[in-house]
């Protein structure tokens, strides 16, 4: 086979990592329902307003990285979110504008953007031996 003809592995592998994308990506998504939780037992993480809307964005952006089966946009979600969670937890003593907010949420944006970037590191087909 030709460098450019895929084989069926590279395309179930394609597969495979577009739908993990599009799991995280949903669970990135639905996070920011937690914001809309008043309800103490079920609160796990207390997310405000703009932790609410960054992880919708991020959400929707590995989702569209996954559809247009570009997973450097995987990569790219997954860094913004994991700087975006570890500036607010080094910040926790202080309220720095829109980075303020529960460090619990911002240890789900980290952990998030650590499976967002490993379904990248993943996604990407290893190099064959030439025979």
């Amino acid at each position: 086979m030709s460098a450019a003809t895929p084989t069926r592995s590279t395309a179930r592998s394609s597969v495979a990592w577009r739908t993990r994308g599009l799991i995280v990506a949903g669970f990135t998504a639905l996070g920011s329902l937690f914001s809309l939780l008043h309800y103490t037992p079920l609160q796990f993480v207390s997310v405000n307003l703009v932790q609410a809307v960054v992880l919708v964005a991020i959400g929707g952006l590995a989702a569209l990285g996954c559809a247009l089966r570009m997973p450097l946009l995987l990569l790219a979600t997954g860094a913004i979110s994991i700087i975006v969670g570890l500036v607010r937890l080094v910040t926790y003593d202080s309220t720095i504008g829109i980075i303020s907010g529960s460090v619990n949420a911002a240890a789900l944006m980290v952990g998030l953007g650590t499976a967002l970037v490993a379904i990248w590191i993943t996604s990407r087909p290893l190099s064959e031996k030439s025979q």
